[in-house]
């Protein structure tokens, strides 16, 4: 069997209790480990119902879809570990933003699909993920790919990742975290 892979990641500016960060926290914490294919759908649109009204304020990110098997079990691995290494690591919170003295803090929202190729699924995130290069980094892009997700049959699944950095309200990224060579990947969007 051959496999596909989607990964996104979006970043975004937030502040202690926002709506995207509390509602992305509380799917993530509500869901058990182990879900039926209609639960998972639940949570992906829930996840769409929450990240589309965002595609404003995105400001980084990356999307990535590969059909070359290697690549993409590769790729998931890469993505999956990503939620059992501290990626957003600190040595201390950044505390809380303060918008009159502090500098902005940001989340990042990631998700990884890996995908049994050839089948419906597949083909449709495929011809999704089929974006001229001038377009590829822009936030239209970004939220075409996002409503795709609430689309995705999870028979068609054999693995997925879903994470959010930070947890906590206090430990948001700074502007200087993002440019750890970490965070290399993300791209400023159009």
């Amino acid at each position: 069997m051959s496999h596909s892979i989607l990964a996104l990641e979006v970043c975004v500016p937030f502040q202690a209790g926002d709506a995207l960060h509390t509602g992305l926290r509380s799917v993530l914490q509500a869901h058990p480990s182990a879900l039926g294919f209609q639960q998972k759908w639940a949570v992906y649109r829930q996840i769409t119902n929450l990240l589309v009204p965002a595609v404003p304020n995105i400001v980084m990110g990356c999307w990535d879809f590969f059909d070359d098997d290697q690549k993409a079990q590769s790729d998931f691995q890469m993505w999956c570990n990503g939620m059992f290494t501290e990626e957003g690591s600190r040595k201390a919170p950044s505390g809380v933003f303060d918008p009159y003295r502090g500098e902005p803090r940001y989340l990042t929202f990631t998700v990884a699909v890996l995908l049994i190729q050839g089948t419906p699924t597949e083909r449709m995130l495929a011809q999704r993920c089929t974006i001229p290069q001038e377009h590829l980094w822009r936030r239209d892009v970004f939220q075409h790919i996002i409503e795709g997700l609430p689309h995705i049959n999870f028979a068609s699944v054999k693995g997925d990742a879903l994470y959010l950095i930070p947890r906590d309200d206090d430990w948001g990224l700074t502007d200087e975290d993002l440019t750890d060579p970490k965070f290399h990947y993300l791209r400023k969007l159009a």
